[in-house]
């Protein structure tokens, strides 16, 4: 095995995935509610501990680390900031927590808070006219002619003074076993439900947790250790050929 090209190709595609994720980062930088991902890495265990092998070891090599590998990557859930917009059925979450809609039948969660009203009153996700769920798991529908619609902080949706819906809020013990389902939801099939300690901000939405000009950094990061490990192959290829040339012309 030709160690240190194999290292340095694993350099490539580690760092190739990493732009990919860095990249849908940046290209949901003003998408509401969204979640940057976080790509991590691990040292890869040498050859001489990764399990049976054929054959004998370089001792020079035995103690070399085994190169770079890709980890977990992960969701990071820290909040974004919020922007006020003034529409009284947008809204957003201070704390932990979720909304839930319903789209292609399924229970989703999400922070994207933009809400609209229907010519039949049914609530709906803006985004792509999700069905908006309300305590119980029931759509929220609410009256299309009423003169005033507000959100309060306790998910109250009122219009002309009276209650008529709560939106439903869901919150989870390890956001680690929530799952990614595009459009800024996960599914939480797999979570386990707890209490939800937050409260509603009215008028509001939160904005993406991608930071452009960090995300940006980082990408220029990226591809100049893909540079780097793409040159020592190209370095690494030169040398042996250099050596197969000595060896044939001995």
């Amino acid at each position: 095995m030709i160690y240190g090209m194999y290292q340095s190709a694993a350099g490539m595609m580690v760092n190739e995935y990493r732009q990919s994720v860095i990249s849908n980062n940046i290209a949901n930088a003003d998408t509401v509610g969204f979640k940057r991902e976080i790509a991590s890495f691990a040292e890869r265990q040498p050859a001489s501990e990764a399990g049976l092998r054929i054959g004998p070891s370089s001792e020079e090599l035995g103690s070399l680390t085994g190169g770079l590998w890709l980890g977990e990557t992960r969701t990071d859930h820290s909040p974004g900031a919020f922007e006020r917009t003034g529409e009284p059925l947008d809204a957003a979450i201070e704390g932990a927590g979720f909304f839930v809609v319903r789209a292609a039948g399924q229970d989703l969660v999400t922070r994207d808070g933009r809400f609209v009203m229907d010519e039949r009153g049914r609530l709906r996700s803006a985004a792509d006219g999700a069905e908006v769920l309300g305590v119980g798991g029931v759509p929220i529908r609410l009256n299309p002619r009423a003169h005033s619609t507000q959100i309060t902080e306790d998910g109250d949706i009122r219009q002309d003074g009276v209650r008529v819906a709560r939106l439903a809020l869901a919150d989870f013990a390890d956001y680690r076993a929530l799952q990614k389902s595009g459009a800024g939801r996960f599914d939480p099939s797999n979570a386990q439900p707890v209490a939800v300690a937050a409260r509603v901000i009215g008028g509001h939405v939160e904005r993406s947790g991608t930071q452009a000009v960090q995300e940006m950094v980082q990408m220029i990061e990226a591809a100049r250790a893909y540079q780097m490990n793409a040159q020592m192959v190209a370095l690494q290829d030169q040398s042996i050929g250099r050596l197969i040339n000595q060896v044939a012309a001995a």
